[in-house]
């Protein structure tokens, strides 16, 4: 799957250009950015293709990846084609409530949405920005030149130098979690 985010985003956060370094380290540095939002955010982003086994509730079934581009097939747990109509991210079965479905379906888009971007970006700059003695694996750092004393406490996620999500970035990454609306069926 192609990165969500590239070096002329990380460049524009940052405010320069990458050092050759920098560069060389980048885009393995994006990729897993990437792979770790896409498993924090349950969602692809760009173009692909999934097949997955739901649940019907009320004769209604709710596919996952946005946005839905084609639905390909849906069976039954035997293998059976199942008439289906769609809107949107809903399917409209002719099932009753905990039977399930296997849907094969397209999704995607080809511009990622600008805050995945922007926040794989960031992790890469924050990554690229991780002071050296942090990378080494030091918590606390201080130093004293005569009166004065300089410390700082490096965040957990900056330790060791990894390219991991920060509880902010995996916050914005649950945010783009798909989340079937309730549905209510009245009965007069």
């Amino acid at each position: 799957m192609p990165d969500l985010a590239n070096a002329t985003d990380v460049e524009a956060l940052l405010g320069r250009d990458l050092s050759d370094t920098e560069t060389r380290r980048v885009e393995g540095i994006l990729a897993k950015a990437s792979a770790l939002f896409r498993l924090e955010a349950r969602q692809q982003f760009t173009p692909g293709e999934s097949l997955v086994r739901l649940r019907v509730t009320y004769g209604r079934v709710y596919l996952p990846e946005r946005p839905v581009v084609e639905v390909h097939s849906v069976t039954d747990d035997a293998g059976a084609a199942v008439a289906y109509k769609r809107f949107k991210q809903w399917l409209t079965v002719c099932r009753g409530s905990h039977a399930f479905v296997t849907v094969a379906y397209s999704h995607g888009s080809d511009t990622v949405p600008e805050l995945a971007k922007s926040t794989v970006a960031d992790i890469a700059r924050k990554v690229l920005s991780i002071a050296p003695e942090a990378v080494t694996g030091v918590t606390q750092m201080s130093t004293t030149s005569g009166p004065f004393t300089d410390s700082a406490t490096y965040a957990a996620w900056a330790v060791g130098g990894q390219t991991m999500l920060s509880p902010d970035d995996q916050a914005t990454a649950r945010s783009f979690r798909a989340r079937p609306p309730k549905v209510t069926v009245m009965v007069p």
